[in-house]
């Protein structure tokens, strides 16, 4: 089944963007988005998935290395609360940990949208690997 997926590195300023659909794999980096506000986050992600017509959102849940959630765990999930609030998209969390060993590398090429294009391909790794 086609799916238009939208995969978020959520920061406090910065937050990266990739943009994938499942039948071919592809995944685009989309430009990473300043922010002062979750606010203004929100906004810009509800922009983003009603332009691209998304079906699944992707967040990146920043674990500590034991596991544990840390500090910044908490404002992902409310931030996440919010996008689902806007969006009416029920988000899928990813343990970034699993992302390390994902390298994309470009010269200047931007760490965020890295960071989203690292979990939205292994999203798509564990979703290709179930549905075969």
């Amino acid at each position: 089944m086609l799916m238009n997926v939208l995969a978020l590195d959520i920061g406090l300023r910065r937050t990266g963007v990739a943009y994938g659909e499942t039948k071919s794999g592809i995944v685009i980096a989309l430009d990473t988005i300043h922010h002062r506000t979750t606010e203004e986050l929100t906004r810009q992600v509800t922009s983003i998935t009603k332009s691209k017509k998304i079906d699944q959102l992707i967040i990146g849940l920043p674990l500590l290395p034991s596991g544990a959630e840390g500090e910044q765990v908490g404002l992902v999930k409310e931030t996440a609360k919010m996008i689902e609030h806007s969006t009416g998209l029920k988000p899928a969390f990813l343990d970034e940990r699993y992302t390390t060993n994902v390298h994309f590398t470009a010269k200047g090429s931007d760490s965020d949208a890295t960071a989203a294009c690292a979990l939205l391909t292994v999203w798509m790794d564990k979703k290709n690997a179930i549905d075969i």
